[in-house]
């Protein structure tokens, strides 16, 4: 009977989780209009747009270092609802504060927030599917539910963009409520039990970068990550400064952003179709698609003026861009959780996310300080070729260590286990 209502619970948490993270992967009604919010409204410069999701992934990356030590005392359902509950304030001083130390202050709480909810939420997916022999739905499942955000968020987007015209501050007011409904889902989960699990402590963090280093594999992921992800960080906030600074009004802004949005939900649930192409050279194939679509959108946004050709090509890149980065989010985080046990799965997913975060906090303040010298569009020239060379040199490296088959890695590369 015990066993039979515990299978109910973790069906309960798979089937609410394929809802809940529609509204609760990431903000909506906000990244349609944050830069024209925060360099319009709040009047702050695009540089410091730039320094304040440098600041929020700083944050992230500070938080990382004793998430699990907060997942370890409070359980993973406390975690999620604690995560949603900062993420909502963080919203909130986006209403009222006006002072850029207030709103450092939010990305601190919010980075808390987002923390907590990416060590937890992932993990309490995972660990449902593997205890009631479903383990390999991960993929599909975190793919659809990824997959419906994306889609949520692109009719937010135009929205966002209407209402923007109506009051600035309804988009956010809307982006607000979101995290409230997301926290109220939360609260419906049922905690999970994970047996062998190993206590965590600051002197652990150590000792498992120590052990990353070891591992050829972990380590891949973690320098292409590190370098990645900042690309991708900044080119979501510097593609949205150039559309505006080629005098692109907040309607059609918002319709643009929205079709991109689409397509990050469509690379989400088409990760399968992508690897079935691309086959162990997926995470090549994002790098040089990326990285020339956002060097062609800085060539374009250039040296072109803006007419009907120009926005149809832009929007084309643009949505290249989108399906990459749904793509890309669920490949990585398969790629991370890959070969763990419930031992070491947190941990490894810890420190991954602080390599992504550490990387994304340099180049967004990187990109922060050129933008005081040049314009969007030249900055995303540079930023292009620069973070090309350095992708290649990584994909060199990491090639005959990441995306091999099972059987092919060194046991103690997989943590002893096979998927």
């Amino acid at each position: 009977m015990e066993d039979c209502n515990e299978a109910k619970r973790l069906e309960k948490n798979i089937k609410i989780y394929k809802k809940y993270k529609m509204f609760s992967y990431d903000f909506v009604f906000y990244y349609a209009i944050f830069v024209i919010y925060f360099t319009t409204v709040k009047n702050f410069s695009m540089s410091q747009v730039m320094y304040f999701n440098g600041f929020y992934t700083f944050f992230v990356f500070f938080w990382q270092m004793f998430g699990n030590l907060i997942l370890e005392k409070i359980k993973i359902k406390k975690s999620i609802v604690l995560g949603n509950v900062l993420v909502a304030l963080q919203a909130l001083i986006y209403i009222f504060g006006n002072y850029f130390s207030t709103l450092i202050f939010a990305e601190c709480i919010g980075a808390l927030g987002f923390t907590l909810k990416s060590l937890s939420e992932g993990t309490l997916l995972y660990t449902s599917l593997k205890h009631t022999g479903k383990r390999k739905e991960f993929t599909k499942i975190e793919g659809k539910a990824n997959s419906k955000y994306y889609y949520y968020d692109a009719i937010a987007s135009i929205l966002s963009g209407l209402l923007f015209l109506v009051s600035p501050y309804l988009p956010i007011i809307l982006c607000f409520i979101n995290t409230l409904i997301s926290l109220v889902m939360s609260l419906k989960f049922s905690d999970i039990e994970e047996k062998n699990k190993e206590r965590y402590s600051v002197k652990e963090i150590v000792k498992d970068f120590k052990t990353v280093i070891k591992k050829q594999r972990v380590k891949s992921i973690i320098l292409f990550s590190f370098v990645f992800s900042g690309v991708i960080a900044v080119s979501t906030t510097l593609y949205k400064a150039i559309i505006l600074e080629m005098g692109v009004g907040v309607e059609l802004n918002s319709v643009i952003i929205c079709i991109c949005t689409i397509f990050v939900g469509i690379g989400a649930k088409q990760l399968f179709f992508l690897e079935a192409k691309t086959k162990n050279r997926t995470l090549t194939f994002f790098a040089a698609i990326y990285t020339v679509a956002l060097l062609s959108i800085g060539f374009i946004s250039h040296y072109c003026g803006l007419n009907i050709p120009v926005t149809i090509v832009m929007i084309t890149l643009l949505i290249i861009i989108g399906l990459i980065q749904g793509a890309y989010r669920v490949a990585i985080k398969k790629y991370v959780l890959n070969f763990t046990t419930s031992k070491v799965r947190t941990k490894i997913t810890s420190i991954y996310y602080m390599a992504e975060n550490i990387g994304s906090t340099i180049m967004l303040f990187l990109i922060g300080i050129l933008l005081n010298y040049t314009t969007s569009a030249m900055a995303c020239i540079l930023f292009s070729v620069i973070s090309g060379m350095i992708l290649l040199f990584i994909l060199l490296y990491i090639k005959n260590k990441l995306g091999l088959k099972p059987e092919e890695y060194d046991a103690e590369e997989i943590n002893n286990t096979l998927i």
